[in-house]
C-alpha cells in the first residue's frame, strides 16, 4: 500500500506531501489543474524514463519520495532478495532524484540503486491504467502467467512440472552438445591433448626435482670457489702450511701437556676431557672437508645438462603449471578427459536415449497443460466479457488467443510449455479483435484493465492500482458500473483514481482536490484532502451547475449516501 507520497520542485509542484488511504483514493479538479503531473510522479519515482524538463523552472532538482508499507508478496520478496534489500518495520521508501544536468540519483530504503533495479522494485508495487505506459496487462508476455493464474492450482500443478522436464531436456541437452559437436573440433582437440600428454610424459618430471637441480646448479657454478676453500681450510687444519704447525697437530699438544696435570684438579680435567671431544670432533671435520673437496666435479657438460633441464621445467611450467606437482596434475586431468572424448559416442547414445524419454514426457505433459488453458481460457473470456459489459463496454468482444509456439516450423517448447497467449479484444461492431495494446482509447483500455482486475481481484499481487481518467468517453449507467467496481476492486487492493465523473468521486474513502493557482508570477500546483463538507461541494461543482445550489448540494449529499449503502453491500457479499 502506498502510504505517501513526497514531490518536491515537478513540474508545478513545489512541495507537496500526499497521505494516501486503505480502500478508493480519488483525485479531483478542474481541467488543466495538474492531476496529470502527480500521476507522472509516480512514474517517475517507479524509475520511468524521464527528461530535465520535469525540474520545476528556476530549481536546480526534482525530487520524488513513495513510501509503502506491508509489501508482502512473494514476487516482491524474491526482488528485494535478488538485489540485497532489506525493509524495516515492513515499510519501503523509494526515491528518485533528478538535476539539471541530468543525472539521476535513486535510493531503496537508503541504499542506491540503478533506475532499472527501481523500475524492477516498482513493477511489483503499483499498475498505472490510463494515459501512460506503466501497465503490465499490455505486455503480451504476461498474459500467459494472468490465464495461470486464473487457472489456480490445477494449472499451476501441472506447469512446475513441465518446467522440471523442461529443466531436464535442457541439461541433457547441453551435455549432449558438450561431448559431440564438430567433429573436426573434437579431432583437433584429440589431438592436441595427446601432444601435451606425450610433451609431459617425455619429461619424465618428478616432484621434487626442480628444488634439488636449483641447489646442484648453485654448487657447480660456485665449485671453484668451493674447491679453493675447503683445500686452504684443510691445508690450515691438516697439513703443514707457511704458516707454521697445522691446527689438528697443535691442538694434539696442547691435549698432551694437558693430560700430564689433569689427575691434580677436577677443574682441569674437566678442561682437558671438552678439549679432547673438540679434537675428534675436528679430525671428523678435517675428514669430511677433504672428502667433500675430492668430490668436487668441475665438469662443464654437468652445469649445461642442469641448466637444460631447468629450462625444461620452466617451459613445462608455464604451459602447464606453476610446480611440477600442478603440471602432473594437469597430465591426469588432460588424460581422464581423452578418455571421456573417446568414449564420447557411447556416452551420447545413453543421452539421446535419455533426451528421447524426456521429450516424450514434455511434449505430453505440455499437450496436457495446453488443453487444460483451453478450458480455463473459454472461462476467462466469458468472466471478463461480462465485466465489460457491466462497465457500459456491452458491443465489445473480448477473445483470448492460444497458438502453438514454432521454430522453423516445428512445434517449440518452453518452461511454460507451448503454448503462446494473447488478449485480444475488439471494441465496436464489425471490427477484428486486436492486441489490448492495439486501443487507441485510454479511457476504453483502463475500463478493459478495470474489468480483467475485478476478475483477478483474488489472485492478482500488484497491491497498488492507479487509474488515470478512467471516465473518459462514459457517462450515466457506464459512469456509475465504472464507480461501482472501482469501489470492488478497492477492497482488494489500493485504488488511486483520476476522475472528472461525480458518480465515480461519490465512493472515495479518500478524496483529494487539485488545484492550480499564480503567486508573485509563478504557477503551482495544490492539493488538499478533503473533508465531508468539502466533498459535497466538489461534488456539486462536478455535477455541473453554473452555480452551486442547496438544490446540487443535496444531491451531492444524496450521492454520497448512495455510494455510503453500494460500499456496504460490498464488504457484506465478501
Amino acid at each position: 500500500m502506498l502510504l505517501e507520497l513526497s514531490i518536491k520542485d515537478f513540474a508545478l509542484i513545489d512541495d507537496l506531501k500526499l497521505q494516501f488511504g486503505k480502500g478508493l483514493n480519488i483525485m479531483t479538479g478542474e481541467t488543466g489543474a495538474g492531476k496529470s503531473i502527480i500521476i507522472d510522479s509516480v512514474n517517475f519515482v517507479l524509475g520511468e524514463r524521464s527528461s530535465k524538463d520535469v525540474i520545476r523552472t528556476g530549481t536546480d532538482k526534482t525530487e520524488v519520495t513513495a513510501v509503502f508499507e506491508n509489501v508482502d508478496t512473494d514476487d516482491f520478496k524474491n526482488a528485494r532478495e535478488t538485489y540485497g534489500l532489506s525493509t524495516d518495520d515492513d515499510v519501503l521508501i523509494l526515491y528518485r532524484e533528478l538535476n539539471t544536468s541530468g543525472r539521476s540519483i535513486c535510493r531503496i530504503n537508503g541504499n542506491v540503486v540503478t533506475t532499472s533495479v527501481l523500475k524492477t522494485i516498482g513493477n511489483f508495487l503499483i499498475d498505472i491504467h490510463g494515459q501512460h505506459q506503466h501497465q503490465s496487462l499490455l505486455n503480451e508476455s504476461y498474459h500467459i502467467d494472468l490465464l495461470d493464474t486464473f487457472g489456480g492450482s490445477f494449472i499451476s500443478g501441472l506447469k512446475d512440472e513441465v518446467k522440471t522436464i523442461y529443466a531436464k531436456v535442457q541439461l541433457v541437452k547441453q551435455n549432449l552438445k558438450s561431448i559431440t559437436g564438430d567433429e573436426t573440433e573434437r579431432e583437433r582437440k584429440l589431438s592436441l591433448l595427446d601432444y601435451q600428454v606425450k610433451e609431459i610424459d617425455a619429461a619424465k618430471l618428478k616432484v621434487g626435482e626442480e628444488e634439488e637441480l636449483i641447489k646442484e646448479q648453485n654448487i657447480l657454478n660456485n665449485s671453484e670457489k668451493l674447491y679453493s676453500v675447503l683445500s686452504s681450510c684443510y691445508s690450515s687444519m691438516y697439513e703443514n702450511g707457511n704458516q707454521g704447525e697445522p691446527i689438528f697437530d697443535k691442538l694434539g699438544s696442547v691435549i698432551s701437556e694437558l693430560r700430564t696435570i689433569s689427575g691434580i684438579d677436577e677443574k682441569i680435567n674437566s678442561i682437558y676431557k671438552r678439549i679432547e671431544d673438540t679434537y675428534y670432533t675436528l679430525e671428523d671435520t678435517i675428514s669430511d672437508i677433504r672428502e667433500y673437496r675430492d668430490k668436487i666435479d668441475f665438469d662443464p657438460n654437468r652445469i649445461d645438462e642442469v641448466e637444460n633441464r631447468l629450462d625444461l621445467i620452466n617451459r613445462l611450467k608455464r604451459k602447464y603449471g606453476k610446480t611440477i606437482k600442478d603440471i602432473l596434475e594437469y597430465r591426469d586431468s588432460i588424460c581422464r578427459e581423452i578418455e571421456a572424448i573417446e568414449n564420447s559416442e557411447e556416452t551420447a547414445q545413453k543421452l539421446r536415449k535419455q533426451l528421447e524419454v524426456d521429450m516424450s514426457n514434455l511434449k505430453s505433459k505440455s499437450n496436457e497443460l495446453s488443453n487444460a488453458r483451453k478450458k480455463i481460457a473459454k472461462k476467462l473470456e466469458s468472466r471478463i466479457t461480462n465485466e465489460l459489459r457491466f462497465l457500459g463496454m456491452d458491443k465489445s468482444k473480448f477473445e483470448i488467443s492460444m497458438d502453438i509456439l514454432k521454430k522453423d516450423g516445428q512445434i517449440s517448447y518452453s518452461e511454460k510449455g507451448m503454448d503462446s497467449v494473447s488478449f485480444l479484444i475488439s471494441t465496436n461492431p464489425g471490427e477484428p479483435v486486436k492486441p489490448l495494446s492495439k486501443i487507441a482509447s485510454g479511457g476504453e483500455t483502463s475500463r478493459i484493465m478495470l474489468a480483467i482486475k475485478i476478475v483477478f481481484a483474488d489472485t492478482d499481487k500488484i497491491p497498488c492500482l492507479i487509474f488515470d481518467e478512467i471516465d473518459t468517453g462514459i457517462s450515466g449507467r457506464a459512469a456509475q458500473a465504472v464507480a461501482e467496481k472501482l469501489s470492488e476492486v478497492s477492497l482488494n487492493h489500493q485504488v488511486i483514481c483520476v476522475t472528472h465523473l461525480p458518480q465515480i468521486a461519490s465512493m472515495a474513502d479518500t478524496h483529494f482536490y487539485i488545484e492550480k493557482s499564480v503567486s508573485s508570477g509563478k504557477t503551482r500546483t495544490t492539493v488538499k484532502k478533503l473533508d465531508y463538507k468539502s466533498e459535497v461541494n466538489e461534488l456539486a461543482r462536478m455535477l455541473g451547475s453554473a452555480k452551486i445550489t442547496d438544490l446540487t448540494l443535496r444531491h451531492a449529499e444524496e450521492m454520497i449516501n448512495m455510494a455510503k449503502g453500494i460500499k456496504r453491500d460490498f464488504i457484506k457479499k465478501q
